[in-house]
């Protein structure tokens, strides 16, 4: 049973076996397409339609995120994800997500930073237009940190990807969630022998287009492992993920 209002909704999902690993756990990167796949429907939901996107020639692109995970969350598993939207503060519009297990239990919570954009100019727009019809009022959500600290020596060549047909969403650039299944794959496998990933952070600087080419380069930082990702035009994005 779903509930919808402007400033919060609520539905109830499975995991899916096809979006966990080895160990029957849902990943970095289903956990972001859960993520993704609810939002959406709430904005659809509440009439903020592709045809809506289009007439206004807008689109949201996401900035920043911080994702972490609590708890394990098993294929399978029937959860709660509870998503609430603010308006926007300087331009940037917050979305607050909770993925529950039982009545009580936060599995895991994704604090994304989106921002509304002129498909025509590419410029960034601090009021959408009246057409859009955004009905996102709530003055506030609960924030994580999504700041990258500068990493501890200078990052080295890891190894080079491609926004491949099966990696790209309807804008025809590589897909938001898809960052994180090829950050996880440039990571050891026994690192995943003892749990998931508990945080990860990305800042989306540059779209990477269907046929662009990513170069990674990592090192150490911290406690986590620093990643910066280097397209044809410059940097594409910074991430930062911790276990």
């Amino acid at each position: 049973m779903a509930s919808c209002t402007p400033d919060r909704y609520e539905s109830r999902h499975y995991i899916s076996e096809c979006d966990c690993d080895f160990a029957l756990r849902l990943t970095a990167g289903g956990l972001l397409r859960l993520v993704q796949e609810v939002s959406t429907r709430h904005c659809t939901l509440l009439g903020v339609t592709p045809e809506r996107y289009e007439a206004t020639h807008t689109a949201f692109l996401l900035a920043k995120l911080c994702a972490r995970v609590h708890l394990d969350i098993p294929a399978g598993e029937e959860v709660t994800v509870v998503t609430t939207p603010s308006a926007p503060v300087r331009a940037v519009y917050h979305r607050y997500t909770a993925i529950m297990l039982g009545e009580d239990k936060l599995a895991a919570e994704v604090d994304a930073r989106w921002v509304l954009v002129d498909t025509q100019t590419r410029r960034i727009l601090r009021k959408a237009p009246p057409e859009l019809g955004l009905p996102f009022g709530a003055s506030s959500v609960p924030e994580l940190e999504v700041s990258i600290p500068k990493p501890q020596g200078e990052p080295v060549l890891v190894g080079r990807e491609k926004a491949l047909y099966s990696r790209c969403d309807q804008n025809r650039h590589l897909n938001n969630t898809r960052y994180a299944d090829i950050l996880c794959d440039y990571l050891p496998p026994e690192r995943f022998f003892q749990g998931p990933v508990r945080e990860l952070r990305i800042s989306y600087h540059r779209e990477v287009p269907m046929g662009g080419t990513l170069e990674l380069f990592s090192c150490p930082a911290g406690e986590g492992t620093y990643f910066l990702g280097r397209g044809e035009e410059g940097d594409c994005f910074e991430a930062l993920i911790r276990f």
